[in-house]
């Protein structure tokens, strides 16, 4: 149901939902300020990532400025605002696993120890990721182009290219070869390598087929497949870029388990740029495949 003005109900009250979700993050960032983690800071941020991602959020949300001459400014903050806050959600599925006691530490005596919860920085993140829900609907719902401008395809190409790194280094280990290995067998034992390295393949063939999908493939389930893709990797590759650029700021090392310092560096930058590339593609995709008619509707003409 509408209202007289066009707007209905939920349109004009999701808003507030998520000036409330950013506020409640910064309420969740105060709380981490106050109550630091015994364990130490985790690096899946920086320390002011959650108050830079409130602000910018709530300037892309605030209902004021939807009708106003900032539009299209409003429009480039609720993108920038969504990306830093999947950046400040990272993270959440670890702190959900330990909360469900099945993460924990090996200690020098090789015991395996269950991690304690960290419950101001899983608050944080989880009102990070609802408010990822909040810009998401309205960012999908706002015009992407304009009649005159087509929409690109060439994120599919770079998703596809962000895709290879990870899985092409894993056959090449998994055929004996040792380019970026400090060890033989550092990268696990026989078929290990290329079963870890399946999902990459799927995510890379995925790319191209948000560029020319067959006519027999379903809209929505290459919609849901990108937009899943998407958000899997976003949840965990802004946090692996980020610890790995900390441990070249302060020099300090990953645990690397016999893997070549550099080959961190590729995967976890390839992770962060394939999961902007994919949502890129997958928009593109969605706002092209609009106007394309279906196969019952062309069976009909």
């Amino acid at each position: 149901m509408q209202s007289p003005n066009g707007h209905s109900p939920r349109s004009r009250i999701e808003p507030w939902i998520g000036l409330a979700l950013c506020a409640a993050v910064v309420l969740g960032w105060a709380w981490e300020q106050l109550l630091p983690n015994p364990d130490g800071p985790q690096a899946f941020a920086p320390d002011w990532l959650p108050l830079a991602a409130a602000g910018v959020a709530a300037g892309g949300i605030m209902p004021l400025a939807a009708s106003s001459r900032w539009g299209r400014a409003q429009r480039w903050l609720r993108w920038t605002g969504l990306l830093l806050m999947v950046w400040a959600g990272n993270g959440l599925p670890f702190d959900l696993l330990t909360a469900a006691g099945l993460m924990g530490h090996r200690t020098a005596s090789g015991a395996i120890v269950l991690s304690s919860v960290y419950w101001p920085g899983l608050a944080t993140r989880a009102l990070a990721l609802g408010t990822v829900v909040v810009l998401a609907r309205r960012a999908l719902a706002s015009p992407a182009t304009s009649p005159s401008t087509r929409p690109a395809i060439w994120y599919a190409y770079a998703a596809f290219l962000l895709a290879l790194p990870y899985p092409v280094l894993r056959v090449h280990w998994a055929l004996g070869g040792m380019l970026g290995l400090e060890s033989p067998g550092a990268a696990g034992e026989g078929w290990e390598p290329l079963l870890i390295a399946i999902p990459w393949v799927l995510a890379a063939a995925l790319s191209l087929l948000l560029v020319s999908p067959p006519h027999r493939v379903s809209r929505r389930l290459l919609l849901a497949a990108g937009w899943s893709a998407t958000a899997i990797v976003a949840m965990i590759g802004p946090a692996a870029f980020w610890s790995f650029v900390s441990a070249v700021a302060t020099g300090s090392d990953l645990e690397s388990g016999g893997i070549e310092f550099w080959v961190f560096g590729l995967f976890y930058g390839s992770w962060f740029l394939f999961a902007i590339a994919a949502g890129a593609a997958t928009r593109s995709y969605q706002v092209r495949s609009r106007a394309l008619p279906t196969p019952q509707s062309s069976g009909r003409s």
